[in-house]
């Protein structure tokens, strides 16, 4: 596919799953409509998240978001049951999207059984009826998406929910601005995310860094990502702990070098001094093994708005790397032969 020829991507991409990654800005605008809150946390003493896929990154985001900003640790749970410590003072926030996920269920059940408090995200499915006959705060998303393709949905009832929420004005407007930026009609050239898709679709295991918080959350996202939309491996770490592991993996020639690029995934306003010096020196240890290298950096004042764009761009590079190879972004062969096999 070229991707300088908009008017073909249906032949590749019939359900237009780049249409949905397009309208983030009105899905993050519409979520908080839906939303209720912000809950009461008088005596919580931790935050439980859990989720799987594309609603567990709503733990991700909120861990990363609420660092900074809670006083009580927020852990992330992905997985079935509950952390043994996970009890009455602790807050079990439930997110799937179907409401089906057997993990998610699981680990409503477990805190139903030990008291904790909840607070669910769902479209409806088993989920959504456990909470309405147990008397469970729960936001109902829209269905029929996507659960990658919903992450506003997903997590802005939760930020909501933990008062984690006064920069999604901003959020919405720079998700706005960068669409038009990187909107399927912008040419390659003048498109960094068509650009950087092109290049992920090129060959090799693509490599992709974040510094820890933000850049971290969405080097993983693009992770994701391109494995269920452009059907590609991808190798994720997290500065400065790759400085510490994974930058030895690059001393030695192997199959990757000069095939696999780097994707640095940046949030300079959140990084810590020396990890930005880290950054530099790791860039110039393996620059001879790259066959490219490509930033996405951060943009916005808040912390929302600054991760709501780096996901946004990692989100349209992973569908333009999928057109670029060909490949149609929705299906997810082997995700659905799992849930065909355990329904047995």
């Amino acid at each position: 596919m070229n991707l300088d020829h908009p008017d073909g991507y249906g032949s590749v991409d019939p359900d237009d799953a780049l249409g949905d990654v397009e309208a983030s800005a009105d899905q993050w605008e519409h979520a908080r409509e839906l939303a209720i809150g912000p809950l009461d946390l008088q005596g919580v003493d931790a935050v439980v998240v859990i989720g799987m896929g594309g609603s567990g990154l709503t733990g991700d985001i909120v861990a990363a978001l609420a660092a900074g900003r809670l006083d009580v640790p927020v852990v992330v749970h992905k997985g079935y049951g509950l952390p043994r410590f996970a009890a009455r003072r602790s807050l079990v926030v439930a997110v799937s999207y179907s409401g089906d996920t057997e993990e998610t269920r699981s680990g409503l059940e477990a805190a139903l059984r030990v008291g904790a408090r909840l607070f669910a995200v769902s479209s409806g499915g088993g989920i959504g009826t456990r909470c309405q006959t147990a008397g469970v705060p729960w936001v109902a998303i829209p269905a029929g998406r996507q659960p990658r393709h919903s992450v506003g949905y997903l997590t802005v009832p939760a930020l909501v929910a933990l008062g984690l929420d006064e920069g999604l004005d901003e959020a919405v407007a720079v998700q706005r601005a960068l669409c038009a930026e990187l909107h399927r009609k912008v040419p390659t050239a003048s498109n960094p995310a068509k650009l950087l898709g092109s290049r992920l679709a090129g060959g090799g295991v693509p490599v992709l860094w974040g510094g820890r918080g933000l850049g971290a959350v969405a080097a993983y996202r693009l992770k994701c990502q391109l494995n269920e939309n452009a059907k590609l491996p991808a190798l994720w770490a997290e500065m400065p702990e790759l400085t510490h592991n994974e930058i030895v993996a690059w001393q030695e020639r192997t199959p990757l070098t000069g095939s696999s690029g780097l994707a640095l995934l940046r949030d300079p306003d959140g990084e810590h001094a020396r990890e930005q010096a880290r950054f530099a020196i790791v860039e110039r240890l393996i620059a001879d093994r790259l066959a490219w290298r490509h930033q996405i950096t951060a943009r916005g004042r808040s912390p929302q708005a600054r991760l709501a764009s780096l996901l946004l761009v990692a989100d349209l590079a992973s569908v333009y790397a999928a057109l670029r190879l060909d490949r149609d972004p929705t299906p997810v062969a082997p995700i659905d032969r799992i849930k065909e096999e355990f329904a047995r």
